[in-house]
């Protein structure tokens, strides 16, 4: 192996009820700040038809020039979850949901508490933007802190 060669990225799955909202923020976020090392996808544990709200299109294009309008929203066994090294539930109700269903790597699940946006503006969508930014830096420092200095190779 090229010990130059950069590690393999760390693949994380977002989950939210309808995978139109949280889900698909927090894959913009965690592309805009952490590409290449990590790809991130999202899906929904009840997914909606349609697409994403405008307000949730605005703010991710404002914060990470990203267009996602394009955004489909899908079912959470239909995108691969054994495929990630994390699924993290963007709310205790998406966390005991997916924690009931066998195809989900229980090694693997993470829950946060982040509101549900939708409805209630720009503004709580921005606010959204921002907690979900600090949950995702304080999960890559506790990940980074249980690998530890003693299983990082020189």
């Amino acid at each position: 192996m090229n010990p130059e060669a950069a590690p393999p990225a760390t693949k994380i799955l977002f989950v939210c009820l309808a995978n139109l909202c949280r889900s698909p923020l927090a894959v913009a976020l965690a592309r805009h700040r952490h590409a290449p090392a990590i790809e991130a996808a999202s899906a929904g544990v009840a997914p909606a038809p349609g697409r994403m709200f405008p307000e949730a299109l605005q703010v991710i294009r404002r914060v990470t020039g990203q267009d996602m309008s394009g955004h489909v929203p899908r079912f959470v066994l239909d995108a691969q979850p054994q495929d990630f090294d994390y699924i993290i539930a963007m709310d205790s109700s998406v966390f005991l949901r997916l924690s009931q269903m066998s195809q989900i790597p229980q090694d693997r699940l993470y829950g946060w508490e982040i509101a549900d946006p939708c409805g209630y503006g720009v503004d709580a969508y921005e606010k959204t933007a921002v907690e979900i930014e600090d949950c995702l830096e304080q999960f890559l420092l506790n990940r980074e802190m249980e690998r530890g200095p003693l299983s990082r190779k020189p």
